[in-house]
């Protein structure tokens, strides 16, 4: 198959084979029985040759006749769903270490494909690689997990919640790259989830009522804006609201505010944004000093 017929093919397959009623009782119920509260930083990921010619077997796959490419990815399935650590890292590092755009698009397709069958198990084993010290690794890990959260009929805020676990077993120190990654792709879930995490009893699904008005303030403004029904008032009301949530308690409520700033600069302001860049908190500051 050429690599644009397998491109078109998992284009296809994004858009047309989740099921998203039953894949939505999956990601939220699902135990995680690999995490164990500890995210262990992953900076290198060293080749297993056994795995890699398992990979490659794949990769050279002769079309659906091909009896030895069936059964190496079989393999590989068997070991998404048994011991996922040892097949998703050797996985992004075939793709960090691919030139061949051939070779890269046959690599994305059995990563889609796994994704797909065994999603809670790829992304358990895919949130410590976020915090690795390696950028590439970071990236393709990123990619990945955005494939699975955004490739399928189930809103990509609800995906978002499947992340509510590790998140709260870590609230006294939440990893960076989890944080960055969820505010990334879905702030205003975001916002609402570390919301729920901080409170003072957390319960799935119930989200504090003041982030739920400001952020509803702030989303419609946005949805003004972009769809050139602003109104007067409403820019001055969302900065008013923005300047607020900057002062926040929650550290959560002002890493909103920045990444709502990065996306859409004229609703904050000057002083709201160095307000921010001086933020004791790294996962607030950091990130604040990035937006133009």
């Amino acid at each position: 198959m050429k690599e644009k017929e397998w491109a078109l093919l998992v284009a296809q397959s994004v858009r047309s084979q989740w099921l998203a009623s039953s894949l939505l009782v999956l990601f939220l119920t699902a135990p995680m029985p690999l995490y164990s509260g500890e995210l262990k930083a992953s900076s290198s990921i060293a080749p297993d040759a056994k795995i890699q010619t398992l990979i490659r077997r794949v990769i050279d796959k002769k079309g659906e006749d091909d009896k030895g490419g069936r059964e190496a990815m079989s393999h590989l399935k068997e070991m998404t769903r048994k011991t996922p650590q040892t097949i998703v890292p050797q996985l992004i590092h075939r793709i960090v270490h691919t030139t061949d755009e051939k070779e890269g698009w046959r690599v994305l397709g059995i990563m889609y494909w796994l994704g797909l069958d065994y999603s809670g198990n790829v992304r358990t084993t895919l949130i410590p690689l976020l915090e690795s010290k390696e950028e590439p690794i970071r990236r393709e890990t990123t990619r990945w997990l955005f494939q699975i959260d955004q490739g399928s009929y189930i809103d990509i805020d609800s995906n978002i919640m499947f992340y509510r676990k590790p998140l709260l077993l870590r609230k006294e120190a939440p990893p960076s790259g989890l944080v960055n990654y969820v505010f990334d792709v879905a702030p205003s879930k975001a916002l609402l989830l570390f919301g729920d995490i901080y409170s003072e009893e957390p319960k799935f699904g119930v989200f504090p009522r003041p982030l739920m008005w400001s952020d509803h303030v702030i989303k419609t403004v946005k949805w003004r804006l972009r769809n050139r029904f602003l109104q007067d008032g409403d820019l001055e009301k969302a900065q008013s609201v923005m300047d607020d949530l900057s002062k926040h308690d929650g550290w959560y409520a002002r890493r909103y505010v920045v990444e709502v700033m990065r996306n859409i600069p004229k609703l904050g302001t000057p002083e709201i944004l160095d307000r921010l860049k001086k933020d004791p908190n790294p996962l607030v500051s950091e990130p604040a000093k990035l937006v133009k």
